[in-house]
């Protein structure tokens, strides 16, 4: 296929061999593309990479050539991307006409510029195109824009996708490469981004907002997501625009998604070894004490990430680097080496003893004080009934820990009666 999609189609070539080929393949459920521009070599570049990407491309050369196709009856194409300047016509025009027939109005349409003007905006959303991006285009933008529109209908207000499908970072570059304005939003609620004609504006993730919410929703960001176009009216809390995306924020972000492959998992609960900081420290940046306090044994690596003032590469970097020198090491390990140092002076827990048989006979308070036992204690206390001695086991230097607690009428105190108002419950207190 991929040979095929590298050999451009000529007018002269009849239109009825251009669907041959793909009637038998869209039965595999894989979306159709109509890629119409004259320029050979960039619709080869195009066509590769959607092909690459599971999409199936039909190229033509013009207008009169891609409306010709589109009259045949068969499976219309789930998407078509137009160059603004054809040979035979323009885009805008070629777009109209499609908005026009019944048949084909609900096909999303993307229009490409390789030169922008000021008015092409305008005429894009007059004829009603989806999307109108301008040159530089990547193909990798125009790819994430097609797994984002293929299949849906025209003008549908919300599209739903996902980053094992279509990671944020790569929808957020399309979407600034366009003149369109909406809301990425995660589905379980955990933040989202803003944008308008080319510019982030607004972005909310895990209590953060502005240009640090947005870096951390591209690097933390996971599961299924919406994108929702519309006006986006309110004023935002700051600007980006696709240069700076590129060329600062994406370049981090391809750094921290390698650390993330085959480095520290971000779900690691790490601690620090003093000893061996101890002997490292002088080595280390001054300012590696911001990194080094947030590894507490509690905290994961992604919580720490999360709270650490740096750039979440470079605090990655950072981990890994520490981690490397002994300094960092996993909380578990440390846990159980405290165990095995502590575990013959740890004392165990007190359990109660089996209790004495129900017939023993009633005994008066005594404490033996001449000779303690420190392993055992039994506490017999004088009651009108049988009483319930509590036997207790554990280390002498231990506090007791009481269990259950002896169930003993009320006895008197300081010889008034029991019915009285001196009466007081052995139990008062506990």
């Amino acid at each position: 296929m991929a040979a095929a999609l590298s050999k451009p189609f000529t007018p002269a070539e009849p239109a009825s061999s251009m669907w041959t080929g793909t009637r038998r393949r869209a039965s595999r459920g894989r979306s159709r593309v109509l890629l119409v521009d004259s320029d050979v070599n960039a619709q080869a570049l195009l066509a590769a990479g959607l092909a690459e990407a599971g999409f199936e491309v039909l190229m033509v050369g013009g207008a009169h050539a891609a409306l010709e196709a589109l009259a045949q009856d068969g499976q219309l194409p789930h998407l078509i991307l137009s160059e603004v300047e054809l040979p035979d016509g323009d885009g805008f025009s070629f777009c109209g006409q499609v908005r026009a027939d019944a048949r084909l109005a609900h096909v999303p349409v993307v229009l490409l510029a390789r030169r922008q003007e000021d008015f092409h905006k305008d005429l894009a959303g007059g004829v009603g195109a989806d999307d109108y991006l301008s040159q530089p285009v990547l193909v990798q933008d125009v790819v994430a824009l097609a797994r984002l529109k293929a299949g849906r209908r025209t003008g549908e207000a919300t599209y739903e996708s996902h980053t094992a499908r279509l990671p944020l970072a790569h929808v957020a570059r399309a979407l600034l490469a366009g003149v369109r304005s909406g809301r990425v939003v995660l589905s379980e609620g955990e933040g989202w981004f803003a944008f308008r004609h080319g510019l982030v504006v607004d972005a909310v993730f895990h209590g953060e907002r502005g240009s640090l919410a947005f870096r951390r929703m591209l690097c933390f960001g996971s599961g299924a997501y919406a994108v929702a176009l519309g006006p986006e009216l309110h004023k935002g809390s700051f600007t980006m625009d696709r240069a700076y995306l590129c060329e600062t924020v994406l370049p981090g972000l391809e750094r921290f998604d390698a650390l993330r492959a085959r480095g520290l998992p971000l779900a690691s609960r790490l601690t620090v070894d003093f000893a061996r900081l101890a002997e490292v420290l002088s080595t280390l940046p001054e300012d590696v004490g911001e990194v080094v306090r947030l590894f507490d044994g509690r905290r994961t690596l992604r919580a720490m990430l999360m709270e650490c003032p740096f750039p979440e590469a470079v605090a990655y970097e950072a981990s890994t680097r520490l981690f490397a020198l002994g300094v960092l090491v996993p909380a578990c390990l440390v846990e159980e080496r405290e165990r095995a140092r502590c575990g013959a002076t740890v004392p165990g827990f007190f359990e109660p003893a089996p209790s004495v048989e129900p017939e023993a006979s009633p005994a008066a308070v005594a404490v033996d004080a001449a000779e303690p036992d420190a392993s055992e204690a039994s506490l017999d206390f004088a009651v009108d009934g049988p009483s319930e001695p509590l036997t207790l086991v554990g280390g002498g230097a231990q506090p007791p820990v009481i269990l259950t607690f002896p169930k003993k009428p009320a006895h008197t105190v300081g010889g008034t009666d029991a019915a009285g108002s001196g009466a007081v419950p052995d139990d008062a207190g506990m």
